[in-house]
């Protein structure tokens, strides 16, 4: 039975976990027909909060997701757990570059014991003959530990990603025109740095200096407590102006070094990107760039950086300040990503699929409820549209039989007349293609030393009585029959009479050619394969063979004649529509149906093309 209180409208809902070392940033987003809509976001700070322990902050994230009504789940990954980086790969199938790509994680990796879970999107920037593809590896049990301090591992876990490629996909949805960009995600104790070029990842790694690294240099510093130190730090400018401290200036500057270290590391092995034009926009994000006056210092360091884009359009729902990573998680999981990279390991991606499938036909059920009830009601009014109709339409009816009886009439007359002309149509036909038979016999003539000694059409060829034929006479060579065979250079084969013109009735339309080809065998051979192929290509005929021994006539003077060099040729005129009756379909209420003819019809006053296609009509 249908339970219509599982079912979900078509708009999907995911909250977002970025969890961080001192906070966690929890994004409730859905997806209305297309666009994203941020519903709910709220920063949990452990400290704060008193949340020292792992059972004490799965409790509390439970309390997050009982309120939040437990929609699906996507975990966004610390970036030092995983590997992500452009991976070369030579041309090869679609089928083989899973496997490629497992194989090269692996050795990426740098284990062989523990499971890889990976993913990969194609790059659109590849260079030269090999294709390039954007992957993402981690170990299985870095993943399901993560899973487990968290205590979600009986939720509806449907993403896993990295810090990395979720701010990605968040920088491309605030800045989708951007070609090149440096983002630099400052975190408390990690800091985040990619590359992306035309909207794609090409370079992800971290180092461990974040904002806890300024904090606990000041601290040490000026013998403060760290979270005296962090208060301190938050309140005041210490990099400029009469509170600026040189320890502090100088922790900037170290993790300034860092940063530098691991671009000029990129630039290195790729120089052709920084020549390349526009130059790298760098894009400052995370918690730790809220220092007072840190990106004005970065400037003086060679290091512009712009805070992270509003959006490209102001009415674009963009998530607030610090949950840029939980919006880059959400959008991977609502499908709003084109390439998106899952970690997700195979038993929750097999349970994820399995409640969409669910979840898709109880829709699917609900919605054929609902087309169900509107046929019902569309064919009761359709009942009621046809009995108010059926009058009208038997009217028309009577009409139409009408005129088909009119037309039946008319068509008879018609027939009678073409009937009553085609002789004469067809005697004009058989005139044009006898003329054009002398004028292609006469061409053959052209350059051959053959030469014709009877031309006779067939029904006056074949009223002659047969030839008598010799028991000792020697049998004649098929030279056509050699001309199939080009491989058999041997002695001419005898072919025995065909049965290609019967006994009974071998008059055709067309003609029997009878000639002399002097000379050799080879020589006459060749001499009687150009011409039969140069005839079998003209559209009048539809079949030109050597005429078997048993149906020849003599009729050629025995003067004129060389033994074992005569030969007979019959032609035949390919079949039209003045040869034959035409037949007219009457309606099926006046005539029976009689099965359609494999020749393509043709109305008997269209015309007859007097160079009808061989082969067009079975013989």
């Amino acid at each position: 039975m249908l339970r219509f209180d599982k079912v979900r409208p078509p708009v999907r809902q995911v909250v977002a976990l970025d969890g961080g070392s001192r906070r966690f940033k929890v994004l409730l987003a859905e997806i209305d027909f297309g666009r994203v809509r941020i519903l709910k976001e709220e920063a949990l700070d452990l400290q704060a909060e008193g949340l020292v322990s792992p059972e004490e902050i799965k409790s509390h994230l439970h309390e997050f997701l009982d309120r939040w009504g437990r929609p699906p789940l996507a975990l966004t990954l610390p970036e030092h757990v995983s590997t992500s980086q452009i991976l070369d790969l030579p041309p090869a199938p679609d089928s083989e570059v899973d496997k490629l790509i497992g194989e090269e994680s692996i050795k990426l990796s740098g284990v062989s014991e523990s499971r890889i879970v990976y993913d990969f999107a194609p790059s659109e920037i590849n260079s030269g003959a090999r294709h390039q593809f954007w992957v993402t590896l981690c170990q299985e049990g870095e993943i399901r530990e993560r899973i487990a301090r968290l205590g979600i591992e009986h939720d509806d876990l449907c993403e896993v990603t990295t810090t990395a490629n979720a701010l990605i996909s968040a920088y491309r949805a605030a800045a989708p025109s951007s070609r090149r960009s440096i983002l630099i995600h400052l975190g408390a104790q990690t800091t985040v740095v990619v590359i992306v070029l035309a909207g794609q990842g090409v370079f992800a790694t971290s180092f461990q200096m974040g904002g806890d690294f300024f904090t606990r240099a000041l601290a040490r510093h000026q013998n403060l407590s760290e979270d005296r130190a962090e208060a301190l730090k938050r309140e005041k400018n210490l990099l400029a102006g009469s509170d600026a401290s040189a320890e502090f200036r100088s922790a900037v500057e170290g993790w300034v070094s860092e940063l530098k270290g691991q671009l000029a590391e990129w630039f290195k092995q790729n120089p052709g990107a920084a020549a390349a034009t526009p130059a790298f926009e760098l894009i400052a994000s995370g918690g730790g760039f809220d220092q007072p006056g840190l990106l004005e210092y970065l400037r003086t360091q060679g290091m512009p950086m712009r805070p992270w884009p509003a959006g490209p359009e102001p009415e674009e729902d963009m998530p607030g300040k610090g949950f840029e990573v939980a919006y880059g998680t959400a959008l991977q999981a609502l499908g709003h990503v084109p390439h998106p990279i899952s970690l997700l390991p195979q038993d929750y991606r097999q349970a994820w699929q399995k409640r969409l499938t669910r979840q898709r036909f109880d829709l699917a059920s609900a919605l054929l409820i609902v087309v169900c009830l509107l046929v019902l009601g569309l064919g009761t009014w359709r009942k009621l549209s046809l009995f108010n109709t059926k009058q009208a339409l038997l009217d028309k009816v009577q009409a139409g039989q009408t005129a088909v009886d009119a037309n039946d009439s008319f068509m008879t007359d018609l027939m009678a007349e073409y009937e009553s002309l085609r002789p004469v149509l067809a005697a004009q036909q058989s005139s044009l293609d006898t003329l054009k038979t002398l004028a292609l016999l006469q061409q053959s003539r052209s350059n051959r030393s053959f030469w014709y000694i009877l031309l006779a059409d067939q029904q006056s060829y074949f009223s002659q009585p047969p030839a008598l034929l010799s028991t000792n006479r020697p049998a004649k060579t098929n030279l056509l029959a050699a001309t199939l065979e080009p491989a058999r250079l041997g002695p001419l084969v005898v072919r025995a009479p065909t049965a290609s013109l019967t006994n009974s009735v071998p008059a055709r339309p067309g003609f029997i050619a009878e000639l002399i080809v002097p000379g050799d065998a080879e020589a006459s051979r060749q001499a009687l394969s150009e011409l039969v192929n140069s005839l079998k290509q003209q559209r009048l005929f539809s079949k030109v063979d050597l005429l078997s021994d048993d149906l020849r006539r003599n009729l050629a003077d025995s003067k004129v004649t060389v033994t074992d060099r005569d030969f007979v040729l019959a032609m035949d005129f390919a079949e039209t529509d003045f040869q034959q009756p035409a037949h007219w379909r009457r309606s099926a209420s006046s005539a029976p149906t009689r099965p359609a003819s494999r020749r393509p019809a043709r109305p008997p006053w269209s015309g007859s093309d007097p160079n009808p296609t061989p082969g067009s009509n079975p013989q």
